[in-house]
């Protein structure tokens, strides 16, 4: 029987962005966005999907960021009851500063990262260079505790589930967890905002639109409910009634009007 996953939303800081940064064509309407981290627990195991902004200050030249006290990384996994070396498993969607600048405080984990992002983050293009100003590796946290995937469609444990969505970046991996609610997906970047899913438009900082629509078409197809780690719609340790996956989307658009799934649980396998 394929286990279950119960997953948590922690709220570690916030970035003040144009729209259009989350939504292309969004327009200059400024929002704030907070960072999402999803801590899971299922299967005798805690996992984190990204580990959130650690240094607010060094980023905030571009677009301001905040972090309070109660945000940092350390203290919501202490809401949570959880420590830092509690984290048997760390995936990480994408290598950017807001998605990984923690991932030193976790040196008990084991990371998954794909191979294409990690190649990608050692030498990124130029208009992604600055997003990646960040160590993944130390005297505490070694290249052998990261595991690199090269393939799609990777079964970290039974009911966890990794698949490629590229787009936002070369690399980038978004993750299908088994929930009571049916399969949730851990979106990373691959979309910010329900509008990237509904119109559908790919997010505004992307290596390729035409592959970021492919991806949320994915997501949306393989899932019934979706955690954007950027999304405001979102509160603080949510645990259920994620927003649900819109049907008929395809890298085109929307093959009709998108209408919100009313579909019988699914669960991964084969």
């Amino acid at each position: 029987m394929i286990p279950t996953y119960s997953v948590h939303t922690l709220r570690v800081g916030s970035i003040r962005v144009e729209k259009s940064a989350a939504v292309q064509g969004g327009g200059s309407e400024l929002i704030d966005v907070p960072i999402w981290v999803a801590a899971i627990e299922g299967y005798g195991s805690k996992i984190l999907v990204d580990t959130g902004l650690r240094d607010a200050d060094k980023w905030s030249s571009g677009a301001p960021h905040s972090l309070d006290p109660g945000e940092t990384l350390h203290a919501r996994l202490a809401d949570l009851g959880w420590r830092t070396r509690d984290i048997d498993i760390v995936i990480n969607s994408h290598l950017h500063y807001d998605h990984s600048e923690n991932n030193l405080d976790l040196a008990d984990a084991q990371f998954f990262v794909s191979r294409a992002e990690w190649d990608f983050a050692h030498d990124p293009s130029s208009n992604q260079v600055g997003l990646y100003d960040v160590e993944w590796t130390s005297d505490v946290l070694s290249f052998l505790q990261y595991t690199l995937i090269q393939v799609d469609d990777y079964d970290v444990l039974p009911g966890l589930r990794v698949i490629r969505t590229p787009g936002h970046t070369p690399g980038h991996q978004s993750v299908l967890v088994n929930t009571d609610e049916g399969i949730l997906c851990v979106a990373g970047d691959a979309a910010c905002l329900m509008e990237n899913l509904t119109v559908p438009a790919a997010p505004g900082l992307n290596v390729s639109a035409k592959t970021s629509l492919e991806s949320i078409a994915r997501i949306c197809g393989q899932s019934d409910r979706i955690l954007m780690n950027h999304d405001p719609s979102l509160s603080q340790f949510q645990n259920q009634d994620f927003p649900k996956t819109p049907d008929g989307v395809t890298a085109d658009g929307p093959s009709e009007e998108p209408s919100i799934q009313r579909v019988p649980r699914r669960v991964i396998d084969d």
